[in-house]
């Protein structure tokens, strides 16, 4: 099974478990009586994207009544619909993320035309995907492929690393300035709580409630928090596809 599919099987079956009133409840701070978990099943506008993407949220969680036969009948799995068919309203920030157990997951991807609406500048993208050790013949394309002009990327990272010439193809200057780019990426990301609630949580870009207030990471639902990460570039580097990922160390 893909990691997409075994995904989805985690949902609903996460669903089915809390609709069943297992011991998630001890941890959430709502009624277990009265409110029932939503499986989100559709992509949602993103206002930072531009576009439909995948939600921060799972599932989220709705107050209403369900008689135990009807939840039986669908073998305690509800999904948006589900909200209509039983009159159920939504809870606000009550998002919940799932994970998959033991799995090395990605927690936000990151575009280059997102990246620039979240940073308000390419630079530090292109400057942590180039090539550092070897290909570094592709630099080029990668600061293009980035929207930055070369001669910009020079200029930027001569003055921030006290290097007169930058050049594209010596692996020193290459490694300086993707360790610098990363740094200053953490830094911003941890420092900035407008840029960390974006990222590990969906504020700013989601409606509510898809959202993520709720983690479930290894099986133990905890609130979402801000996750230790490390920076990588996305697999479709070598494709011309840069991005950059941040996953969990």
């Amino acid at each position: 099974m893909n990691k997409a599919l075994e995904g989805n099987y985690k949902e609903v079956l996460i669903t089915k478990l809390l609709n069943k009133k297992t011991t998630y409840w001890d941890v959430l701070p709502y009624d277990s009586k009265i409110t029932y978990a939503i499986h989100v099943n559709s992509k949602k506008y993103g206002f930072v994207n531009q576009e439909k993407v995948q939600p921060k949220a799972d599932i989220f969680f709705a107050k209403g009544t369900i008689e135990k036969a009807d939840l039986e009948k669908r073998d305690y799995y509800l999904d948006e619909i589900d909200l209509v068919n039983f009159n159920l309203k939504p809870i606000l920030n009550s998002g919940l993320s799932i994970k998959l157990s033991n799995s090395n997951y990605t927690i936000t991807k990151i575009s280059p035309n997102t990246f620039l609406k979240i940073f308000n500048s390419n630079m530090l993208g292109a400057g942590a995907s180039i090539y550092s050790s070897k290909e570094l013949e592709k630099n080029t394309s990668v600061i293009k492929g980035w929207s930055v002009e070369i001669s910009d990327f020079k200029e930027y990272f001569s003055l921030k690393l006290g290097v007169s010439n930058i050049d594209l193809f010596d692996k020193d200057i290459m490694s300086l300035i993707k360790t610098f780019s990363n740094k200053e990426l953490e830094k911003i990301i941890i420092q900035d709580k407008k840029i960390s609630d974006l990222i590990f949580k969906g504020i700013g870009n989601f409606d509510e409630p898809f959202t993520a207030t709720w983690l479930l990471e290894n099986d133990v639902m905890k609130q979402n928090y801000y996750i230790p990460f490390s920076i990588t570039t996305g697999s479709g580097r070598s494709k011309n596809i840069f991005t950059i990922v941040l996953k969990p160390k």
